[in-house]
């Protein structure tokens, strides 16, 4: 019997009220759940108070445990069930759309597990915390993932600024993570035994639009970034990649995300246009700031070409900013349809067909983290926190996005050539340059323009 929690009293008190004025208004439903447990051999009473409108809304009251004692109860055995955390940004102000699209992928792939027979024999749960793209959020996500439901193992996050906050937790207790979106280079860059990543770091990321820039020719530019732990380590790590090619007219402008006017930024910035003007803001931000550099001529532009975030991808992208969305370009992470694999198609006609949407890069990189979360499970025939690990290091997986393996770790240790960030991670994932030429384009249908060696398109369509 795990030392962490011992129940005494299980007793459910449900009040249920049933609010109706007329029939077209909803049904509020109001449950109290009142639990007596043992932690660390002190009673304590737990209430959860439950509302349904709908959808249900939870005030969790996350009870913690030591590093320990969650090690016990992860590797007790956990009855016919297998239990794997997922966490990611459902609602603003994070980028939900990707988040919504990391958990669609992660429930898909369990669901394609279990009817395969499960893993160890045994059918697999996951559990998804919405973090809403706050660092906050993230630690108290994932310190009820482990503490409160006993996840074996996490998967998923957009934020980079979240996953910082979240590998703290996990590495606290010696849970394994396979981050599936974060880019920055502190979060494989810590070097924890527990942390592992298949999306680029910010150094590679950065990089391909950094060798883009330089092919195009472009020389003064102009970015506009959210003041976020992200944006920040993004602008630095382009400010010093471009210097080293000799670009060093290049200005840093920091925004908050959540603007709803940035004309007074960008009427500045009109004034004297620069080559490139790049916005990097996750979330609608990114398309207010599009729309209304459009509207005010300033890009795109034949005199400025304008960078789009990674959000650009989804379809709220055209929704937010019609026609001024053509000739924008961006870094898309994910594979066009030339490199697809059987693994790949197979997986954007389940999703298309489950979800009724085409799935972006993050939902292409949640199902291979937790694929191989629950391959390192099976592989490792454990879930001891140890074991998943070691089967996750010494793991090549094919996935949706191609062979993942993590060249680095315990059994390979890093150099001191390479740079930190590349210990547990992916070294060759799929990054690009591309460019919409039309109203309304899918990234399927747009153009890869960047690297050379991978374009179907022109290297840069101006505007007219």
């Amino acid at each position: 019997m795990s030392k962490r929690i011992v129940f005494l009293v299980v007793s459910v008190l449900a009040i249920v009220l049933i609010l109706s004025a007329c029939a077209s208004e909803p049904t509020v439903e109001t449950v109290e759940v009142t639990r007596v447990v043992e932690v660390q051999g002190e009673t304590v009473e737990v209430t959860r108070v439950v509302e349904v409108e709908g959808e249900t809304v939870v005030e969790e009251v996350v009870v913690t445990a030591t590093p320990e004692e969650v090690e016990e109860e992860a590797a007790a055995p956990v009855g016919d069930t297998i239990l794997i955390g997922g966490f990611g940004p459902l609602s603003a102000p994070g980028s939900y759309q990707g988040g919504t699209e990391m958990r669609q992928a992660a429930e898909l792939a369990v669901d394609e597990i279990n009817e395969a027979g499960g893993v160890l024999g045994k059918e697999v749960e996951l559990i998804f915390g919405d973090t809403e793209g706050l660092p906050e959020r993230g630690t108290a996500v994932t310190e009820r993932l482990i503490t409160q439901n006993n996840v074996v193992g996490l998967v998923g996050e957009y934020h980079s600024g979240v996953a910082l906050t979240e590998m703290e937790v996990a590495h606290k207790y010696g849970i394994p993570v396979v981050f599936a979106e974060p880019w920055s280079d502190d979060v494989t860059g810590s070097g924890y035994d527990e942390i592992f990543r298949i999306a680029p770091s910010i150094d590679f990321y950065s990089s391909i639009a950094t060798n883009y820039i330089d092919e195009v020719g472009w020389e003064s530019i102009v970015f506009i970034v959210e003041d976020s732990d992200y944006g920040r380590e993004q602008s630095d790590t382009w400010i010093s990649q471009l210097a080293e090619k000799g670009i060093t007219d290049v200005e840093v402008i920091f925004a908050d995300p959540a603007t709803e006017d940035f004309t007074p930024i960008l009427q500045r910035i009109a004034q004297d246009p620069p080559d490139m003007l790049g916005g990097v803001i996750t979330g609608i931000g990114n398309s207010r700031m599009l729309k209304q550099s459009c509207e005010l001529g300033l890009a795109p532009s034949p005199e400025t070409a304008y960078y789009a975030s990674i959000d650009a991808q989804y379809p709220e992208f055209w929704e937010n900013t019609g026609a001024c969305g053509q000739y924008a370009f961006f870094t898309y992470v994910g594979l066009p349809k030339s490199l697809w694999n059987e693994k790949t198609e197979a997986f954007m006609a389940n999703f298309e067909e489950r979800y009724g949407t085409t799935p972006g890069a993050p939902a292409l990189e949640s199902y291979d983290a937790t694929n191989m979360m629950l391959a390192a499970i099976e592989q490792a025939d454990s879930t001891e926190p140890a074991a998943i690990i070691q089967a996750l290091e010494e793991m090549e997986y094919t996935g949706a996005l191609g062979d993942i393996y993590f060249e680095y770790g315990n059994n390979n240790p890093l150099p001191d050539s390479e740079p930190a960030w590349m210990w547990h991670q992916w070294p060759t994932p799929t990054v690009m340059i591309i460019q919409y030429t039309e109203e309304g384009q899918s990234v399927d249908e747009a153009a890869v323009v960047f690297p050379v060696e991978r374009a179907t398109g022109e290297l840069y369509t101006q505007p007219q």
